[in-house]
């Protein structure tokens, strides 16, 4: 038997077909982190986080890490600068994201007033946010986090206190960016019962269970062939299915 035996045998039954799409979107979301009574986190010893609530980006959850005195836990003096990070959560701790990112600091009037550049890295998830494992205890390999371990020195924000500590808040956007997967819907509908064919070329649906009598049966469009099924799909606009 031929390789290709089975592709040019007849078959029994009804060819079996299907057609399925999927199109990659760019999802951006951000958050805005504000911490009133900034000055007293100077207080909390290093590689003590301030986590912000949740946010979506992409259909998962996000976490922003601040850290006042910096990120090192071993450090017995405070660190000279803030740390920074985003960081991945949920339940399937497989997942790998790829996401670019950008830390700013606002002023009062919402604008970034100190911000570095965009950057990309590749995020798995830790699981929930009660996790307390610094940084520096993480397997490099996971990379659960991404960001900063210096974002801006005290020096640094002291200097800008008028802009980005008035009135002793400190307001930290973080915007993320990452491709998201839908799945489209590019099947062509199709007409499933079996038809039959007179000599005349009309055709015969009397086989249908609860087909109507003859004298009432209207003509139906025949089946699709491979071809024209094909070229429906490809030729489908889009159409997001769940």
């Amino acid at each position: 038997m031929t390789a290709s035996a089975l592709f040019s045998a007849a078959g029994s039954g009804a060819l079996s077909r299907a057609a399925s799409g999927i199109v990659a979107k760019a999802a951006r979301g951000f958050q805005v982190f504000r911490i009133d009574g900034y000055s007293l986190t100077g207080h909390l010893p290093g590689g003590k986080r301030i986590t912000s609530p949740p946010f979506a980006v992409g259909g998962r959850n996000w976490y922003m890490d601040l850290y006042p005195n910096g990120a090192d836990a071993s450090r017995d003096d405070d660190s000279d600068a803030i740390s920074v990070f985003l960081r991945l959560c949920g339940q399937n701790n497989t997942e790998r994201v790829r996401a670019q990112y950008k830390f700013s600091l606002l002023d009062a009037a919402g604008n970034a007033a100190y911000e570095l550049p965009p950057a990309t890295a590749t995020l798995q998830c830790l699981g929930h946010v009660q996790s307390q494992l610094s940084r520096y205890q993480w397997e490099e390999s996971e990379n659960p986090a991404c960001g900063y371990d210096e974002f801006i020195t005290k020096e640094e924000l002291e200097r800008r206190r008028d802009s980005l500590l008035k009135d002793d808040r400190l307001a930290v956007r973080c915007d993320v960016a990452v491709v998201q997967l839908e799945t489209l819907n590019v099947a062509p509908k199709e007409n499933n019962h079996h038809a039959s064919r007179h000599d005349d070329g009309d055709w015969d649906y009397s086989d249908w269970e609860g087909a109507p009598e003859p004298r009432r049966r209207r003509q139906q469009r025949p089946p699709l062939d491979d071809q024209e099924y094909v070229r429906r799909c490809l030729s489908k606009s889009q159409g997001r299915r769940g």
